[in-house]
């Protein structure tokens, strides 16, 4: 997020070691992939890929359906394209969308909650089209686009699922929004009679002067909520409790110099 600098290769083992012990203390059945090293050895200039934030990559229905992103940014595209590879070495179903179409979506742009067949849909990365393109193959019932100035939805939104995989709230930085995807946010949860927790910038991507915390960008999982820190906003914990639902949290600081923490890091299949 700052240019020129460079995250300590010791801490980013420590926390990724971190993160994958939580997640296989879980109830999920954890998938770990290796880095493709030939990335880093060949047309470095103009791929500029990371890969290590898996979630840009596709997005999943979470019953063998994924999505290859198709990405705003060309440079990135060849990292898509190797994780279709792997997931069609695993047995799961992929589409694309098609070369002609003018519509971009961006694994990162999106959550999916299957068990309400709602998807919330960023509109940076994204375009609109993208985003109805992914709504339509998932056959949603409902899409909630945001739109916003934050590369990607994970960095100033999440959703909140119970036990039962029901959305019972969400959390997000209004105020990176735009004024209608804040209207059109409050009206969803009023009808879905959810709570919206409201939080400062601090807990996602931050502003121009202060890179944020990116406390918001969280993996759900049923009764759990995953993330990188403990929110600035006091609103947040006491609602989590009531609902059931437990806030873990485990370090990414190295992951979030370059923009993303626990979300970023994972993807469903």
């Amino acid at each position: 997020m700052k240019e020129g600098v460079v995250p300590n290769q010791e801490l980013v083992e420590i926390e990724m070691s971190m993160m994958t012990k939580l997640m296989h203390q879980l109830p999920i059945e954890v998938v770990e992939i290796d880095f493709p090293y030939f990335l880093d050895q060949k047309n470095k200039e103009q791929r500029q890929h990371d890969f290590v934030f898996v979630r840009d990559l596709f997005v999943s229905n979470q019953n063998g359906k994924m999505i290859i992103s198709k990405f705003s940014e060309k440079a990135r595209q060849v990292e898509s394209d190797i994780m279709q590879i792997m997931l069609d070495s695993m047995g799961y179903e992929t589409i694309r969308i098609p070369h002609d179409s003018t519509a971009t979506a961006e694994g990162g742009e999106f959550y999916y909650c299957p068990e309400d067949s709602v998807l919330f849909a960023g509109a940076c990365r994204n375009n609109v089209k993208g985003a109805e393109w992914v709504a339509q193959e998932f056959n949603v019932e409902e899409l909630v686009i945001m739109k916003s100035n934050a590369f990607h939805i994970d960095t100033l939104f999440t959703p909140v699922i119970n036990k039962k995989n029901k959305l019972v709230a969400v959390i997000a930085c209004t105020s990176l929004m735009e004024k209608d995807s804040v209207e059109n946010l409050r009206k969803f949860v009023k009808r879905k009679n959810i709570e919206l927790v409201d939080i400062p910038p601090e807990d996602g991507i931050g502003t121009d002067n202060e890179l944020g915390e990116f406390a918001v960008n969280c993996q759900p999982l049923p009764g759990f909520l995953v993330g990188p820190t403990r929110f600035r906003s006091n609103k947040v914990a006491p609602l989590l409790k009531e609902l059931g639902v437990m806030h873990i949290t485990v370090p990414t600081t190295q992951f979030r110099l370059s923009g993303g923490a626990i979300h970023c890091l994972t993807n469903e299949l």
